[in-house]
């Protein structure tokens, strides 16, 4: 590392105008300043050492002195953010923080392409700084400048350097990255030791799923403790993150699930988790759990479990062959200004949208269907690109009247529930059965980074029933709002609905599963979003009045391999290939429709 930036970037400590900022993950955020420095700063949980931080951020806890020294203080509050010199930070989030900023940038076969933000009228970000940013070095920069025979030694908005990929850090393609480039510790077993180490490969393959032991896992309870818990024994092979963590709480995201697992370690005093013996007795305070691994009388669990078979009753699913009569309304993620999740080169409105298009073409072509979208690409329609990597875009607008550029998230994503509820009720003074229109809103996600493929959400019951309404002149500018401007659903509405979701749900999942897809390893069909102490029906499917909807995350875009299949144009239509058959089996006439089951924890 380059000592000299990093005392420099923290004493930067007078006030710089910002010039672009973004979010990159809960607790890291990231800017641009004026001077073109990127300042990262990241919110402590609560209770965080500054050891624990540094693994987080760095990758090496031995690295929280520099971080302390950096920010010249010794204790840490979640209310104060810390400074992580870029350098500093794991190569991943390095990359991510960059792109983040820079969301033209992108790498090519001779190394990185770096467009020049470049303030109005100013010169742009030097060399040097580039140097700094993409090799380490800002001692590069003559490098850099022979690469770019044409470049001046200052910069303006829009140029365009090349980093030889000879230069480049590990965070940018110069050397092999990942943990899946590790090399694995040996596992080790005896009479004398029966410790069982897990090798970096096997908590990868655990955490795909690819481990996990066969059946319905079997937990113990203990209810007079302090604090209740569950008890689950490790079998062989299997790795605390997977095939506890995420299994039994459910949790997915990053953050959630280093909480979790930083819980669990602390409630069972455990100093390695790569030392768990096979048997090991792993205690899971039952606060973490989720309903269906709760104890069979647990008021939660029954609560869920009647729920389920209820909303089982009331699904009356349709039959038509070759989907005839059944109104698709299709809705790709985010767009316009809002990428969604941007990883690499890969911005999720773009390539979900490109998912969308390809199954709208498909529906047209083998299908009776009738097909809707709720946006459209103002210059490019449905056309679907003949190559693999897709250039990003930001020209799509919600299909309403008027129509709607994409500028505010919040505003796009209630007004395709407004716009879906407009072509339901067109349908239904059609005499549409209501069975038979179909909403798919079409995602890719951003996970912890070792899981991997498809997950599906419905609408949970417990978080759609009442009432709601948006009274803004934006929405009121809308036909479709102001013809019908509040969204009721009752109690039975609302269990129908999940029940319908979620057989929709599942044979689209099992639909992706048979074409030899990845789908996450655990509870790949969920009634609702775990994300920051907090559970949410996404506001898509939650306003909306389509009895049978979905929101289907097709992939993991913060996993390397789930972001490079996506980044081709054949596993893009292989998806839109999945979801159609999911839709026609959906559909299909069946001589018996099997009794509806209900997932129950290990007695």
């Amino acid at each position: 590392m380059c000592v000299p930036f990093l005392a420099a970037t923290a004493a930067a400590s007078s006030p710089s105008k910002i010039l672009e900022t973004a979010r990159i993950t809960a607790e890291l955020r990231a800017s641009l300043t004026a001077d073109y420095t990127v300042e990262v700063l990241v919110t402590p949980h609560d209770g965080d050492a500054w050891s624990r931080l540094s693994k987080r951020m760095t990758g090496d806890g031995a690295k929280w002195r520099l971080l302390a020294e950096q920010n010249e203080s010794d204790k840490l509050t979640s209310n104060t953010e810390v400074r992580v010199p870029l350098p500093l930070l794991r190569p991943e989030l390095q990359r991510q923080v960059i792109q983040s900023l820079f969301p033209y940038d992108m790498p090519t076969d001779g190394g990185w392409k770096h467009v020049v933000f470049g303030a109005s009228g100013i010169e742009g970000e030097s060399l040097w700084t580039i140097a700094e940013w993409f090799t380490g070095a800002g001692a590069n920069y003559a490098a850099i400048r022979k690469a770019n025979p044409s470049q001046g030694l200052s910069t303006r908005k829009g140029d365009v350097i090349l980093i030889p990929k000879s230069l480049l850090a590990a965070a940018f393609g110069g050397e092999a990255e990942g943990l899946n480039a590790s090399k694995t510790a040996e596992v080790r077993k005896s009479e004398d030791d029966p410790i069982e180490r897990p090798s970096t490969d096997a908590n990868v393959a655990a955490l795909a799923g690819e481990t996990v032991a066969a059946g319905q896992p079997s937990l113990t309870y203990e209810r007079n403790a302090a604090e209740p818990y569950a008890v689950y024994r490790l079998q062989k092979g299997e790795a605390l993150y997977s095939s506890v963590a995420i299994r039994f709480t459910g949790r997915v995201y990053s953050r959630d699930l280093g909480d979790v697992v930083d819980r669990i370690v602390q409630f069972n005093d455990i100093d390695d988790v790569s030392r768990l013996r096979v048997g090991y007795p792993v205690k899971i305070p039952m606060s973490l759990l989720l309903a269906e691994y709760l104890p069979p009388d647990d008021p939660a669990r029954l609560a869920q479990e009647t729920s389920k078979l209820e909303s089982a009753k009331l699904a009356r699913r349709a039959r038509a062959a070759g989907l005839a009569g059944v109104r698709v309304i299709l809705d790709a993620g985010h767009g316009g200004r809002d990428a969604g999740t941007a990883q690499d080169l890969v911005w999720e409105s773009n390539y979900v949208y490109d998912v969308m298009c390809r199954l709208k073409r498909i529906l047209e072509k083998r299908s009776s269907a009738v097909v809707v979208t709720t946006t459209r690409s103002a210059r490019m329609g449905y056309e679907i690109p003949n190559h693999d990597m897709l250039e990003p875009r930001t020209d799509h607008v919600v299909l309403t009247s008027p129509k709607y550029d994409l500028e505010d998230p919040a505003v796009g994503v209630n007004l395709r529930w407004y716009l879906a509820n407009s072509i339901f009720r067109r349908a239904m003074k059609r005499h549409v059965s209501k069975e038979k229109v179909v909403f798919l809103s079409i995602h890719a996600d951003s996970l912890h980074p070792l899981l991997r493929g498809a997950m599906a959400y419905i609408p949970a019951e417990r978080f759609v029933t009442g009432s709601y309404r948006k009274t803004e002149r934006v929405y009121l500018a809308r036909a479709e709002v102001r013809e019908h401007p509040i969204v009721r659903h009752s109690e039975e509405e609302s269990l129908a609905a999940e029940g319908l979701s979620r057989d929709l749900a599942e044979s689209i999942i099992s639909a992706i599963e048979a074409k030899g897809l990845k789908v996450h390893p655990f509870h790949p069909v969920r009634d609702s979003v775990m994300r920051d102490g907090r559970e949410w029906v996404p506001a898509i499917i939650r306003y909306n009045l389509v009895p049978t909807r979905i929101l289907l995350e097709v992939c993991n875009l913060g996993n390397d391999e789930d972001r490079a299949l996506m980044m081709t144009r054949r596993y893009r239509q292989k998806v839109a290939e999945a979801i159609y058959h999911g839709l026609v089996n959906f559909y299909a006439d069946r001589d018996e429709r099997p009794s509806p089951s209900v997932s129950t924890a290990a007695r």
